[in-house]
């Protein structure tokens, strides 16, 4: 693997606990700067992993809702999310995907439902770009997110500030 992939690793993975971590303190719903308040919430399943080649570690967390001890436990003990299961909600519509942090990929999108989708179009090009339309506004909501992270992340509060209180967060046992 070489550096920049390593790196891109990294920050995927950083970038996943803070979006968890934005998303628990304000119960589901994380401010983006100009855009709004969207909601995120992470669903059923996240995976964690350690080490690296033969020495790494994989664990997996399921639930209704992955606020699980178990993968705060997992952060804790120094594993990093690989990839989470997802719901991003925006005024009434909501999209639910797993986000892969190691390459910035989305698998198993779950578009919003569309009138258009439940009547029977004649029109199926119009359909198509329609939902290409909605698919492309969920990933670009994660890469203003991603911007965020990134700018906060770069910030020379991060370690006096935000990083306490992620540690803070992670500390709390009780979810």
């Amino acid at each position: 693997m070489d550096i920049s992939s390593q790196t891109f690793e990294f920050l995927g993975r950083e970038f996943l606990t803070w979006l968890w971590f934005k998303s628990e303190v304000r119960n589901g719903s994380v401010m983006i700067p100009g855009f709004g308040d969207i909601e995120i919430v992470f669903l059923r399943r996240l995976v964690f992993e350690s080490g690296e080649g033969d020495y790494s570690e994989t664990i997996v967390c399921r639930g209704f809702r992955t606020d699980l001890k178990e993968g705060k436990t997992a952060l804790r003990e120094g594993k990093k999310i690989k990839e989470a299961r997802i719901k991003l909600g925006m005024g009434s519509e909501e999209w639910e995907f797993t986000f892969k942090a190691d390459r910035f990929c989305f698998q198993s999108m779950a578009l919003p439902s569309h009138p258009a989708f439940d009547e029977e179009e004649k029109d199926r090009e119009a359909q198509l770009i329609d939902r290409i339309g909605m698919a492309e506004t969920a990933v670009g909501t994660m890469e203003r997110l991603f911007h965020l992270f990134v700018s906060e992340r770069l910030e020379p509060t991060w370690r006096s500030e935000t990083l306490p209180r992620i540690q803070m967060w992670l500390a709390d046992k009780t979810t």
